[in-house]
């Protein structure tokens, strides 16, 4: 029998209260007594052990009284005391006997991971009531946390025969628990337990493979998940445990055979025709990629991601007419023709039909959250044919309708950057200057103008701009990035400049915009081998014309002229009218411009 001291400090404390109390009458005079005879004496001590066992006896009484106990426990709990609170519940079962006491210690000993002791409140419970599901759930989880694999056994198969109970939550409810609470070399040798125990049981296979999942045992994991599919074929839960372990394993072409064979199984579900498809695209299977997408595209699917998968998977392969079909399916599902019509038109533009493009773009309509992409990517096929004047007059038009604000500006941007393509700087300028006098806040339309103003060699304007940027919004990567590769560019305020383009790096590590103004402030700070690095890194992410042309620079200065020439010719293939490279080609490399190695 467990003794807890609680019940005694109680009584003690009453006891020493009523003693003060008898302390303070004793101040009152009183007459004097008259001494006692021996014999008289002898009974007052004997009275006096009398009352002291009865005391002794009350405490005791106390302390084995279970509502006593029950509330011990609860205070405890409160005081954030789960074990004092395990064991006074666990004293409170043993005096009381109680099923409803009984089933609060063992929950109040498993929370206090207290498993001894939760095993033998829960052996009593599932003992006082043979039918409680929760008393044999119990003592399955205490006695494996115990290590007592025999008594867990009997406790499973005690949870399992329970009368209403579906296995597969019993098996699913002791996966979490395993999962979450076992620490997991036990948790991985009750799991080799449960395979071996319940071969033949399908709901116990099953979470076998998903607990070897999580714990990345790919092999056990396969082996359970087709042991459950062979146990129950029509069920789809073992192939997806199957197909995710072998992926795990990288297993591609197991994978693939599994998914074509739940696929062929599971004919209505969609999730494995689009993850056969991506198999096969990823495998080079393009004919069989495009026969399967044939299937589905003849499928009566309302699901619009499955269209708009089935679309991009078309053009993985190189099919913009499957990929247009897929898109017209997507069309006819209620609330997505806007959508359809942008993509559509993409895939055409994309293809070189650009009036067919013109003609979708310029089906979505002004209520569309597409409207201002589609406008942008409309002016784009006019530019692409030949008609500017179409491209800049279509966007004035959209900027002009009862839109959002954003998506005015967006369009303006769109606007100014398509009259920059076409040598129209000047024009560019004034579309700024009025957006800007219109919205000053925009960090968008202030960034976009200072770059433009650099174009004119208005250098302090640019910066200017660009600081009022960031005094607006200081941690404006965008306008850092472009301020320090200015000033880097100029080769003055370095220290500036590297400040600004380390906080743009580190808000975006790998930019290739920003690691191309690293590199060259590096280079401008003499830095030739971090320069290298940031550069390479840059035209590693995005082969660019400039970051080549920089990075030419600082191996030419590096006396690796001949790694610097290879650059500026991959560079100058890329674009060869670019003016910075070709500026820089002019002046280390100029018999490149002249050849046939760069055309």
């Amino acid at each position: 029998m467990r003794k807890l001291a609680l019940g005694l400090a109680i009584s003690l404390a009453f006891t020493g209260t009523l003693t003060g109390a008898l302390t303070g009458c004793a101040a009152v005079s009183a007459p004097p007594q008259p001494a006692l005879s021996p014999e008289a004496q002898e009974q007052a001590k004997a009275h006096d052990a009398a009352m002291a066992e009865a005391m002794a006896q009350r405490r005791a009484a106390i302390d084995r009284n279970p509502i006593y106990l029950i509330m011990a426990g609860e205070l405890a709990g409160q005081s954030d005391q789960p074990k004092q609170a395990a064991d006074f519940y666990a004293q409170a079962a043993d005096e009381t006997q109680q099923t409803n006491i009984l089933a609060r210690a063992t929950q109040i000993a498993l929370f206090a991971k207290d498993f001894k002791l939760a095993q033998e409140s829960a052996t009593r419970w599932l003992a006082q009531d043979p039918k409680s599901t929760k008393a044999a759930a119990s003592l399955t989880v205490s006695a494996l946390q115990q290590g007592d694999q025999s008594t867990a056994d009997r406790a499973l198969s005690s949870w399992l025969a329970q009368p209403d109970v579906d296995g597969l939550e019993v098996f699913n409810e002791l996966g979490g628990y395993i999962e979450k609470n076992v620490e997991t070399a036990k948790a991985i040798q009750f799991t080799d337990h449960l395979a071996s125990q319940y071969p033949n049981r399908f709901n116990a296979q099953l979470v076998v493979a998903k607990l070897n999942l999580k714990f990345k045992r790919w092999e056990s994991a396969i082996h359970a998940a087709r042991r459950a599919i062979e146990l129950s074929p029509n069920d789809t839960s073992g192939y997806d445990v199957l197909i995710v372990a072998l992926s795990q394993n990288q297993n591609e072409a197991a994978m693939t055979k599994v998914l074509a064979d739940a696929q062929a199984r599971f004919p209505k579900e969609i999730r494995y025709l689009g993850s056969l498809i991506d198999a096969r695209i990823r495998q080079g299977e393009s004919l069989q990629a495009a026969q399967l997408i044939e299937t589905a595209l003849k499928r009566p699917e309302k699901n619009p991601e499955f269209w708009r998968t089935l679309a991009l998977q078309s053009l993985q392969i190189n099919r913009p007419a499957l990929a247009k079909r897929a898109l017209r399916q997507l069309g006819r599902v209620p609330g997505q023709a806007d959508l359809a019509d942008l993509l559509l038109g993409r895939v055409e533009a994309q293809s070189g039909q650009f009036r067919p493009a013109v003609h979708s773009f310029n089906r979505v309509p002004v209520s569309s959250p597409h409207y201002a992409e589609a406008r942008i990517l409309l002016a784009a096929a006019y530019a692409q044919t030949g008609d500017v004047t179409g491209a800049l007059e279509s966007l004035d038009i959209a900027i002009e309708q009862p839109i959002d604000v954003a998506d005015q500006q967006r369009l303006i941007l769109a606007k100014a950057g398509l009259q920059q393509s076409q040598n129209l700087d000047q024009e560019a300028l004034h579309t700024l200057d009025q957006a800007v006098a219109r919205w000053p806040t925009s960090a968008d339309l202030q960034l976009q103008r200072a770059l433009l103003l650099f174009k004119f060699n208005r250098n302090a304007d640019g910066r200017a701009a660009l600081r009022d940027i960031l005094k607006a919004d200081p941690n404006n990567a965008p306008a850092m990035n472009a301020l320090g590769y200015t000033l880097a560019d100029e080769n003055r305020d370095l220290d500036e400049a590297r400040r600004l383009i380390d906080l743009a790096v580190k808000q975006d590590p790998d930019n290739p915009a920003y690691l191309d103004s690293l590199g060259w402030v590096q280079y401008r700070q003499g830095q030739l081998d971090e320069a290298e690095k940031s550069l390479r890194h840059a035209f590693d992410l995005v082969p660019d014309a400039e970051v080549g042309a920089h990075l030419g620079t600082v191996l030419w200065h590096q006396n690796r002229r001949a790694e610097a020439e290879a650059v500026w010719q991959r560079a100058l293939r890329l674009d060869r009218h670019h003016a910075v490279l070709r500026d820089t080609v002019e002046k280390y490399a100029p018999q490149l411009l002249h050849s046939d190695a760069t055309q």
